[in-house]
């Protein structure tokens, strides 16, 4: 009989990293929003809520504060390092995600509290009154509401938003971003260089990102999420050596 946890080491389409990707937001582009996350290390909460549940929830009974509390969070994906770029360039996505962010050790930020979304399946438009209940939770349990609410997520038809025209015609399948989120009463994700593996960004940055956040503990290498990995293979061994990551597959 084999221990579960060597054959996990070898499992190519289970990832022992988690990947957050940024995007241009006004004036400031994906580039600069990226070194501001490395000087900051920080990662913080967006001004609009991206929980399915905030349909199910009379939200002008909220502040602004209290909203972000219960349908925000900070989303990361468990795509595989060889797929990131497959979450790139698509075809009328209203988060235009580019080839900068960062690839964090799926193990240390479970221990922060990171946590897959709850995936609910809405095929046949049904799931209104389940996440309905699930949304009374903030006024029944708010503690346990924030550890429910930032988490779900639907596929299949869309719930129809609390007093307004239902959107049962309209379908969403996300499921294959295999995303992690981040909510806390602190609506701001902390790191340290230890929850690094590695950052990203197109080839032509490489030496500028790792030139400007070169740190005598453990520097912080750079690949191109768009290239195969086997051209970044002495950056990813590196960097596997200074996480001493298990994983034999990256």
């Amino acid at each position: 009989m084999r221990d579960v946890e060597k054959v996990l080491q070898f499992r190519n389409d289970i990832s022992p990293f988690l990947v957050h990707l940024t995007r241009d937001i006004g004036a400031n582009s994906a580039k600069s929003n990226l070194k501001s996350i490395l000087k900051s290390k920080t990662l913080k909460y967006g001004d609009t809520p991206i929980s399915d549940a905030r349909f199910r929830y009379p939200l002008e009974k909220l502040t602004t504060k209290k909203k972000r509390l219960f349908f925000s969070a900070v989303s990361f994906t468990e795509t595989p390092l060889g797929e990131i770029h497959n979450l790139l360039e698509i075809r009328k996505r209203s988060v235009d995600l580019k080839p900068y962010g960062l690839v964090f050790l799926k193990e240390r930020l479970r221990s922060k509290g990171v946590s897959p979304v709850f995936y609910i399946n809405n095929m046949k438009g049904d799931q209104n009154d389940a996440v309905e209940a699930l949304c009374s939770l903030i006024d029944t349990h708010p503690r346990v509401a924030l550890k429910v609410t930032p988490f779900i997520a639907l596929f299949g038809k869309l719930l129809s938003p609390m007093g307004g025209t239902a959107q049962n015609r309209k379908r969403i399948d996300f499921t294959w971003e295999r995303e992690w989120r981040y909510a806390s009463r602190k609506p701001r994700f902390k790191f340290t260089r230890r929850d690094l593996f590695i950052g990203l960004c197109p080839d032509e940055d490489i030496d500028e990102f790792e030139t400007e956040f070169k740190t005598q503990y453990k520097p912080l290498r750079f690949i191109d999420p768009r290239r195969t990995m086997k051209w970044y293979a002495e950056q990813l061994l590196d960097a596997k050596d200074q996480s001493k990551l298990g994983h034999s597959a990256i």
